[in-house]
């Protein structure tokens, strides 16, 4: 079984929500990075870090349960 395949069969099982969640994991990690330029975002950076490892732990639970 490929990458590929193996995350194509479980993308098939995300719902709305779940889409929903990954973008706002994305934007997250954007913010982050983006971090380096902005001053403000540099004051909230652990609020930033927070939001997104919660977010990225719940898309792994979604993605890899039976």
């Amino acid at each position: 079984m490929s990458l590929k395949s193996f995350f194509e069969k479980k993308i098939k099982n995300f719902t709305f929500w779940d889409f929903a969640l990954l973008k706002l994991v994305l934007i997250i990690l954007g913010i982050i990075v983006g971090a380096y330029i902005a001053l403000f975002v540099k004051q909230y950076i652990w609020y930033f870090v927070a939001v997104f490892v919660i977010g990225y732990v719940v898309l792994l639970f979604r993605t890899f349960r039976k």
